[in-house]
């Protein structure tokens, strides 16, 4: 992963290999989610403890030591054992006797550290995050609700399937879930969401084999509501990644015609439903004008609001990449504009709450073109448009608008 690899992706091919028991991958899981949130913070510990830095592996275990020290219930001095075991199993006694020295003067010295007073450099430190993003949101929100949206976005995250409504009641999935051992509460909005303490479990199990249920987040799943397909709706998914949102659509609108769109073919091959499929990129929108009446743009952006399921994303972003989203997601919305008919619907959302991303956007595109903008969830709210500040809600972060074409 620091290489470039994602969370989940090198999680799941671990835990495909066959000497990987099904017993020890949530642990796993957690140590490894858990030091990528955190590895900002063990850095600035070490740079206190070391004179030099040392090799990748032994930053890794000495990463991993601390993560369980700090963050998890496990004593201290089995903490230690392990890795100063492991240490001599694979490095010799020497670099054991220096993992041995560093853990317990971490654990003699953390409650004694002294953090710089200035806010941007305490709260980077103690939150582990880079301190262009909280400086950013030092100016948006203020020191009180940075640091209330920094403590969140460290939690561990909770997971949410979506239950396809023609299969299964979300009362019978959470029979079926809860009888496997697994923890479920009911989702906030929708019927259709349920959130699980875990989900490891579910991936092999047969109401994922057999597609009742689907791991999408809430608000990811109020997107579906936004778009309010119809019977003989023309729908096009215009980035459409692994087809998530386009078979939720299918299963709550089976009246309506979809056509799936994204820039990587074998992603969206993916997909397993009769969606028609089109490899194309929606700034160069390859379909004639004024032919949709909906037209969704789950845009690609900086997903500054799911950091808490992606902890390796607050430290690949540069504040440069929020503005470069910003524009192409303009460019997606001028673009597919033309596409949509007069009186259709185009619902644009990122999972991001970053101005340059949201409405910013919108603010830039009611320059150029006329649209007319409807609350996208009236059964819920009474807002313009749908904005999750995970500080706020406890969800992730998201946002949602619907533009209509007069």
């Amino acid at each position: 992963m620091e290489d470039g690899a994602f969370l989940d992706e090198t999680v799941n091919n671990c835990f495909s290999e066959p000497d990987v028991a099904e017993s020890v991958k949530g642990l796993v899981y957690q140590i490894v989610s858990g030091v990528i949130r955190r590895k900002g913070y063990f850095d600035w510990v070490l740079s206190r403890m070391l004179r030099k830095d040392v090799q990748k592996d032994i930053r890794y275990l000495l990463w991993i030591s601390l993560y369980q020290i700090s963050f998890m219930k496990k004593a201290h001095y089995h903490v230690v054992m392990e890795a100063v075991e492991y240490a001599k199993q694979q490095n010799g006694s020497g670099v054991a006797n220096f993992v041995n020295a560093i853990l317990r003067r971490f654990i003699r010295e953390r409650d004694t550290f002294s953090y710089p007073e200035a806010p941007v450099l305490r709260l980077s430190i103690v939150h582990s995050f880079p301190e262009w993003l909280v400086k950013r949101w030092l100016k948006w929100f203020g020191v009180e609700e940075t640091e209330r949206l920094l403590t969140i976005l460290n939690e561990t995250p909770d997971f949410t399937i979506r239950i396809d409504p023609g299969k299964a009641s979300r009362e019978e999935v959470t029979a079926e879930l809860e009888a496997r051992g697994i923890e479920t509460r009911p989702g906030r909005f929708l019927d259709s969401a349920i959130h699980v303490d875990r989900l490891a479990p579910l991936l092999s199990d047969r109401l994922f084999e057999e597609k009742v249920i689907t791991i999408q987040d809430e608000t990811s799943q109020l997107v579906a509501s936004a778009v309010d397909a119809r019977d003989g709706d023309y729908v096009l998914d215009a980035c459409a990644g692994l087809g998530t949102k386009t078979r939720q659509l299918r299963e709550t609108s089976p009246g309506a015609i979809f056509v799936a769109m994204d820039t990587n073919m074998k992603r969206l091959g993916l997909t397993t439903d009769t969606t028609n499929l089109v490899r194309g990129d929606g700034v160069r929108s390859p379909f004639r004008k004024d032919f949709f009446d909906v037209i969704l743009v789950d845009a690609p952006c900086s997903s500054m609001g799911i950091i808490r399921k992606h902890p390796e994303i607050k430290w690949r972003r540069k504040e440069a990449d929020i503005k470069r989203f910003g524009n192409y997601q303009l460019d997606l919305l001028r673009s597919l504009w033309d596409n949509l008919k007069r009186g259709g619907r185009l619902v644009y959302s990122v999972c991001s709450f970053e101005p340059e991303e949201t409405a910013g956007v919108l603010e830039r595109f009611r320059k150029e073109r006329e649209f007319l903008l409807e609350n996208p969830l009236p059964h819920l709210f009474t807002t313009e448009c749908f904005l999750s500040l995970p500080q706020e809600t406890g969800m992730d972060g998201f946002f949602i608008a619907r533009l209509r074409k007069p």
